[in-house]
């Protein structure tokens, strides 16, 4: 520790405070975090999340879909779907509370 008293400005708050030491950047702890937390922001890479488009050619070699797959290759809103499904008129197997549906009954109801 050097008994020299060195002027310094804070680089987050642009305060001048006495530094210890030649390469004191920070007047205190809080303005290190603060620092520490804007270049940890800057640094992070978002990565948009882009939702993939269900064409109905892809769904023709498919025998199950899912109820957004059904909606779109049979053209009929997710609602009626629904009904159906609280009807007991469509059978389907639940995995992880989404629906999967046999295209055949599928094709045989719509």
């Amino acid at each position: 520790m050097s008994h020299l008293t060195i002027k310094t400005k804070c680089v987050v708050c642009i305060e001048e405070f006495i530094s210890k030491s030649s390469k004191g950047m920070y007047c205190s702890a809080l303005c290190f975090k603060r620092n520490w937390r804007k270049l940890q922001k800057e640094n992070t890479v978002i990565i948009p999340k882009v939702k993939p488009v269900i064409i109905k050619e892809d769904l023709l070699s498919k025998h199950y879909l899912s109820a957004k797959e059904a909606v779109v290759f049979f053209e009929i809103s997710e609602a009626t779907l629904r009904r159906l499904i609280r009807a007991n008129n469509l059978k389907y197997v639940s995995l992880k509370n989404r629906f999967f549906f046999l295209k055949s009954d599928l094709e045989r109801i719509i």
